[in-house]
C-alpha cells in the first residue's frame, strides 16, 4: 500500500509528457518552438515570473513574500523572453498566430512554455522531493476503499 501511495504521489507530481499531435495547430507549433528555443535559464525565469504573479494573489497572503521591485523585474524580463521567441526565434508561426486575432491561441503556446519551466524546476531532486512529500499525509486507510475489490 506505501507503494501505491508514493505512486500515487509520484503520478500527481509528475508532469505529462505527451507525443506532438501530427498535424499541430498553429498555436501548439508555436508553443513547440518557445519551448524548444528557451535555455535552462528562461525557464528558470519563467518559473520565477509565475511564482511572483501568483504570489501577488489575496490567496498567497502569508505564504509567500515578494519583495518590493521583484515583479517589475520579472515582468521586464518575461517581455524581453517574449519578444525574442515572438520576433526574432519563432517569427513564422508567430505570424501565423497573429494572424489568428485570437488570444486563446497565444494562451495555448504559453502554456508549453509554463510546462517546460516546470520540468526544470522538477529536475532539481530538492524540488521534486518537496512536491512529493505530501505522501507521507495521505490516509492509507482510507484509499483501501478504491483500491481493493
Amino acid at each position: 500500500m506505501i507503494g501505491f501511495a508514493i505512486a500515487l504521489g509520484l503520478a500527481a507530481t509528475t508532469p505529462v509528457q505527451t507525443p506532438p499531435p501530427a498535424a499541430a495547430s498553429p498555436a501548439q507549433a508555436l508553443g513547440q518552438c518557445m519551448a524548444m528555443k528557451t535555455t535552462g535559464e528562461d525557464r528558470i525565469l519563467v518559473a520565477r515570473w509565475m511564482l511572483v504573479a501568483m504570489a501577488s494573489g489575496p490567496q498567497m497572503t502569508g505564504v509567500v513574500t515578494v519583495q518590493p521591485g521583484q515583479k517589475e523585474k520579472y515582468d521586464r524580463g518575461m517581455a524581453t523572453l517574449f519578444t525574442r521567441l515572438l520576433v526574432t526565434d519563432c517569427p513564422d508561426l508567430s505570424r501565423a498566430v497573429f494572424k489568428l486575432r485570437d488570444n486563446a491561441a497565444f494562451r495555448v503556446a504559453g502554456e508549453s512554455l509554463g510546462q517546460v519551466a516546470m520540468q526544470e524546476l522538477l529536475t532539481n531532486p530538492q524540488a521534486s522531493a518537496a512536491l512529493g512529500a505530501y505522501v507521507k499525509y495521505l490516509d492509507l486507510e482510507a484509499f483501501k476503499k478504491v483500491t481493493t475489490p
